[in-house]
C-alpha cells in the first residue's frame, strides 16, 4: 500500500490495488508479492490448511484441542475436523498387519481396520484374510512328498496356489532327494539288482557330471587289496610283475611291494631248522643248514633275534626216557651220563634220582634190532597218547610192559609223564591243532590263520614225526 500511495494516494491506492491484482497481476506480480509478504509480516495470523492441521495432530505434535481450534479459524466444525483427523491417521503396512495378526497382537477386526486405513475396498477383505496362512515353499512341498509327509494331491494343490502347475510340481518332486551314492549303485549293479541304464540314471540324479558316468561304471568292480597281491606272490600263484601291477593301482611302487613281501610269510620253525641241520639239508642260502642260516630264520620269524643263540643251543634232541633207562641198565652209559641226559630232557631232580635208584643194572642180552625198533615206536606212541589224554594210565602201563620196560620202572615212567602233562596241559591237543587248521582259526602267536607248516611244527613238538603228522592232518 505504501508503494501504491506514492502514485495514487490512499483512496486511489486501494482501488488501484484491486485493479493491479486482477488486471495487471501478471505484470506486477513481483511488486504485489512483496506487498503481500509485508502485510503478513505485520499480521501473522493466517490459519493453517485443514490437511496440515489434521497431519500435525495425527503426528501428535499438537493435541486434538489445538487442532479443533485451528480448524475453527477456517470455518471447520469439530465433527468435520475429526473426520479429517481419522483420514490422516495411518495404520501399519499390509505386511506388518499380517505379522501382527498371525502373532495375535490384533484380531480380525483390527486387521480389517488396517485394510480401511490402506484405502482398500471391503470387497478385498475376504481374499486378503485367505492369505493369513503361509504356504510351504514349492521346493519344500516337493521334498515333503518325497519323504512321505504329504501326498501328491496336496503337493499339487498347494503348489498350484503359488503358480506352479502339476507337471512342474512333479519335476520338483523328482529333483528332491538324492539317489544312492556311486559306490552303492556299483554294488547294486554287480549283484544284478539294477541294470546299466538305472546305474546311469542314479549318477545323473546324484548331480555328478555325466561325463564321469562311464568312469564310475568302469570302477564298479573292486580291486584285490595290495596285501592279497603280496600273499598270492608269496604262495607262488602270481609273478612279481603281477604283484607289482596290482600294487601300482593302489599307489605302491615296485620297491614298496617287494618290501611288503619281505615282511610277509615266515621261515621254518626252530625245530624244523634244527632237523635240517642234523640231516645236512641245504638251507635258504643253498648250503647245508648252519648256525648263520638258523639265526637268519629266527630273525625273519616273530621270535626276537636275541633269543636265536639260545634256540640254536637246544637244537640237540635226547633219547626218550625208556631208552635212557635201557642204556643205563645195559651199562652202556653210567649214572652221571644218565643224569645229564635226563636233566637236559627237563626231568626234575627227584624224578632223576628215582630213575637212577630204580635202575636194575645192566644186562648183556642184546635184543633183536627189529624188536627194539618196534618197542621204541610203541613207547613213542604210548607216550604221545598218554600226554594227549587219549589213553588211561592202566592202558599206558600195559603198553609200556609190551615195549620192554621192566615192571619196577613203569610206575616211575608214568609219574614222570604225569609231570610232563602238567607242563603241556595248556598246549593245544592234536585234535585242536587240526581243527584250527581246518577252520582257518588265527594262530595266537602270529595273529594270522594257521598254516599247514605251523600245524606240522606243532604236532612234531607234541612228539609226532613228519610223516605221521602229515597223515594225521590229511585224515578227513
Amino acid at each position: 500500500m505504501a508503494l501504491l500511495s506514492r502514485f495514487f494516494g490512499r483512496t486511489a491506492s486501494e482501488g488501484a490495488a484491486y485493479a493491479f491484482g486482477v488486471a495487471t497481476g501478471p505484470v506486477l506480480a513481483p511488486a504485489t508479492e512483496s506487498i503481500r509478504q509485508e502485510a503478513w509480516k505485520h499480521y501473522a495470523s493466517r490459519a493453517l490448511s485443514w490437511g496440515d492441521i489434521a497431519g500435525i495432530v495425527a503426528e501428535d505434535v499438537e493435541q486434538q484441542a489445538w487442532g479443533e481450534g485451528e480448524a475453527a479459524l477456517t470455518g471447520l466444525n469439530q465433527s468435520r475436523f475429526d473426520a479429517l483427523l481419522g483420514e490422516a491417521l495411518n495404520a501399519p503396512g499390509i505386511g506388518e498387519l499380517y505379522q501382527l495378526w498371525r502373532r495375535g497382537e490384533i484380531d480380525d477386526a483390527g486387521f480389517a481396520h488396517g485394510l480401511r486405513k490402506a484405502k482398500l475396498e471391503p470387497r478385498w477383505d475376504a481374499p486378503l484374510r485367505a492369505l493369513h496362512d503361509v504356504l510351504l515353499p514349492v521346493d519344500v512341498l516337493a521334498n515333503a512328498r518325497q519323504q512321505g509327509f504329504v501326498d501328491v494331491d496336496r503337493q499339487h494343490s498347494e503348489s498350484a496356489l503359488q503358480g506352479v502347475t502339476n507337471d512342474r510340481a512333479d519335476i520338483l518332486f523328482e529333483l528332491s532327494g538324492n539317489p544312492p551314492g556311486p559306490e552303492t549303485l556299483q554294488r547294486a549293479f554287480n549283484r544284478g539288482l539294477i541294470d546299466q541304464a538305472t546305474f546311469e540314471q542314479g549318477i545323473r540324479e546324484g548331480r555328478t557330471k555325466t561325463k564321469y558316468t562311464g568312469l564310475l561304471f568302469e570302477l564298479r568292480q573292486p580291486l584285490l587289496s595290495a596285501a592279497t597281491a603280496v600273499r598270492l606272490y608269496l604262495k607262488g600263484w602270481w609273478t612279481a610283475g603281477q604283484r607289482d601291477a596290482l600294487g601300482a593301482q593302489w599307489g605302491y611302487s615296485s620297491e614298496q611291494m617287494n618290501d611288503w613281501y619281505l615282511s610277509e610269510g615266515r621261515p621254518a620253525a626252530p625245530g624244523q631248522m634244527a632237523t635240517a641241520w642234523a640231516r645236512g639239508i641245504d638251507g635258504p642260502d643253498g648250503a647245508p643248514m648252519d648256525e648263520a642260516q638258523f639265526l637268519k630264520g629266527i630273525k625273519e620269524s616273530d621270535i626276537r633275534p636275541e633269543w636265536g643263540p639260545m634256540l640254536w643251543g637246544i637244537r640237540y634232541a635226547y633219547p626218550p626216557l625208556f631208552q635212557t633207562v635201557r642204556l643205563l641198565n645195559a651199562g652202556t652209559i653210567d649214572d652221571a651220563t644218565a643224569r645229564l641226559w635226563l636233566k637236559n630232557s627237563r626231568y626234575p631232580p627227584d624224578v632223576i634220582d628215582a630213575i637212577i635208584t630204580g635202575s636194575s643194572g645192566g644186562t648183556t642180552t642184546k635184543a633183536d634190532a627189529h624188536v627194539s625198533k618196534a618197542q621204541t615206536q610203541l613207547w613213542t606212541t604210548t607216550h604221545r597218547s598218554y600226554i594227549a589224554n587219549e589213553v588211561t594210565a592202566v592202558v599206558a602201563r600195559n603198553k609200556l610192559a609190551q615195549a620192554g620196560v621192566d615192571a619196577a620202572s613203569i610206575p616211575l615212567v608214568i609219574g614222570v609223564w604225569d609231570h610232563e602233562k602238567e607242563l603241556v596241559r595248556k598246549q593245544l591237543t592234536p585234535a585242536q591243532i587240526k581243527k584250527a587248521l581246518t577252520k582257518s582259526a588265527k594262530n595266537a602267536t602270529t595273529g594270522q590263520p594257521w598254516t599247514r607248516d605251523e600245524a606240522l611244527a606243532a604236532l612234531i613238538a607234541l612228539g609226532y614225526d613228519v610223516t605221521t603228522a602229515n597223515d594225521y592232518l590229511d585224515i578227513p
